[in-house]
């Protein structure tokens, strides 16, 4: 039985620039780093060190690759990132320059908005509605 999903992979153009990224402007942590040979490096993301899910940032080696980096699906989110206070992540991360497509907004059960990596991967970040009882 399938019990959670461990890793997604994400087309860049550069592993430096993009685990750059990554760490400072979403403040995520590099999990795993490991050289292999020269040119094949394995870099793994998160946004902590006990996330459960991380991200494989994967050098797009051949020209079909490098036209899908941005294009993952086409135009559509990748990945939905949870925030627990998405107004205050909202203004750290675009003043760290990275892109959002609107500011925060009410959507189905929360708040969300739309980014993208320097490469054009489109996000979510998002927050449930907590529920006063």
């Amino acid at each position: 039985m399938i019990t959670q999903i461990a890793q997604v992979p994400i087309l860049v153009k550069d592993l430096e620039e993009a685990k750059q990224f990554y760490t400072e402007a979403l403040g995520f942590v590099v999990r795993e780093e490991i050289e292999f040979s020269p040119g094949w490096k394995y870099l793994t993301v998160s946004p902590t060190e006990t996330s459960e899910t991380q991200l494989e940032l994967m050098k797009a080696e051949t020209p079909e690759q490098e036209r899908m980096i941005g294009r993952q699906l086409v135009g559509r989110a990748a990945l939905m990132f949870l925030s627990a206070d998405i107004e205050t992540d909202y203004q750290e991360m675009k003043a760290k320059g990275v892109v959002f497509h609107s500011e925060p907004k009410s959507v189905p059960g929360g708040k969300g908005a739309g980014f993208e990596d320097l490469y054009g991967n489109a996000f979510d970040l998002y927050q449930l509605d907590i529920k006063e009882e």
